[in-house]
This record gives C-alpha cells, sequence and structure tokens, in this order.
C-alpha cells in the first residue's frame, strides 16, 4: 500500500508507507498519550499519511489499537519467557516482577505498561474495553501456569501478582525509580513464597 504524499529527503517521489512501521509508532503514541487522548488527526500526521490511508490500512482507531495492543501483550513480559516446567513457580513470578520493574520504568515517556495503564481510562473509552480483554485473557493465563506448581493457591497468587503489577506500573508512571520497584518486586516475591510454600 502506498500513500501518495511527498517525502522530504525525496521531492516528487511518493513515500510508501509501511504498515509495520506504523504499528511501532503507534504503540509509541498510545503509550506517551493514552488512547483517549488521541484523534485520527494526531495519528495520521505522525504517521505522515492521510485519514484515508489510515481508514484503509486499519479500519478504524479501535482496531488499530487493537493490533497494537494485541502485539504489545504477545512481546512485553510474555509469561511463556517466565513459567517453565524446569523452574519453580516462585522462582518464575520472581523473575517477571523483577523484569516488570525494569521493563516499566526502561523509557520516561513510555513508562509503565501499555495495557494496564489503559484500565485507567474512563469505562467508556474502546481503548479500555480492548485493553480489559486483553488483561483478563493474560491473568488467566497467568493463574492456569501458578495452579501447575501450586494449585490450591493459584487464586490469590494471581490476584498478588496482578495488584503488584498494576501498582508497579502506575508507580513507574509517577517516575518511581526502577531500583524502587525492584525492591518492591523482591517484597513481594517474599509474600508470595510463604504463600506457595505454604499451600503446597
Amino acid at each position: 500500500m502506498t500513500d501518495h504524499l511527498l517525502s522530504k529527503g525525496a521531492r516528487g517521489r511518493p513515500r510508501r508507507f509501511d504498515p509495520n512501521a506504523a504499528l511501532i509508532t503507534g504503540r509509541a503514541l498510545f503509550h506517551t498519550h493514552g488512547y483517549g487522548a488521541l484523534g485520527i488527526a494526531a495519528i495520521t500526521e505522525a504517521l505522515g499519511i492521510r485519514p484515508a490511508s489510515f481508514y484503509a490500512a486499519f479500519g478504524s482507531k479501535a482496531a488499530y489499537f487493537e493490533r497494537i495492543a494485541e502485539a504489545y501483550v504477545a512481546e512485553v513480559l510474555p509469561l511463556e519467557t517466565f513459567f517453565r516446567d524446569d523452574c519453580p513457580i516462585i522462582d518464575s513470578i520472581a523473575k517477571l516482577l523483577g523484569e516488570a520493574a525494569r521493563t516499566y520504568t526502561a523509557c520516561s515517556d513510555q513508562a509503565g505498561c501499555l495495557i494496564l495503564e489503559s484500565l485507567r481510562a474512563d469505562r467508556n473509552d474502546e481503548g479500555r474495553r480492548i485493553a480489559l480483554r486483553l488483561a483478563q485473557i493474560r491473568r488467566e493465563k497467568l493463574q492456569a501456569f501458578i495452579a501447575r506448581g501450586a494449585p490450591a493457591v493459584a487464586l490469590i497468587a494471581t490476584d498478588v501478582v496482578t495488584v503488584t503489577m498494576a501498582g508497579m506500573s502506575a508507580a513507574a508512571r509517577d517516575g518511581v525509580s526502577c531500583v524502587c520497584l525492584e525492591q518492591v518486586a523482591a517484597v513481594a516475591t517474599v509474600g508470595l513464597r510463604s504463600l506457595i510454600e505454604g499451600g503446597a
């Protein structure tokens, strides 16, 4: 697909529109500004294309965000990376929380988790609806992983992990440092270890 805008570097030549690059740009936009704050005009300006090209490629703002959010969930802190058969459940959780601390603070203007921060929007926000669906799927997957090693406490352990990660995401958005969040992750892990070992 080609959008017939002239590129600044090659006057007279049409700029080729790359949908994959548009998804990368969109992730940064939504993470920085939030779903509700971005209109089509701002998105297309950032992408360097006309609205017609945007709609032809993605259908709608909601569909665009959904593709970005689904890719984010698959690529950022994928649970399969942490929960392996050769790793005790509590060690998997410790690694997940520690990596979340580092990931959430890696970029100051995109701090926190795109999905978790999208849940803070107004209940009528379409982005929140999409994020809520993906968060629920991830939560169910997390509970299933924990249940493999600690079935008796899988539900409450899942609650502790998800609430801890939500708090860490919010704190990162508020400028809390990586070191501080790593300490939070370590303290949460101590409590989870006691819970899991006691319920085993």
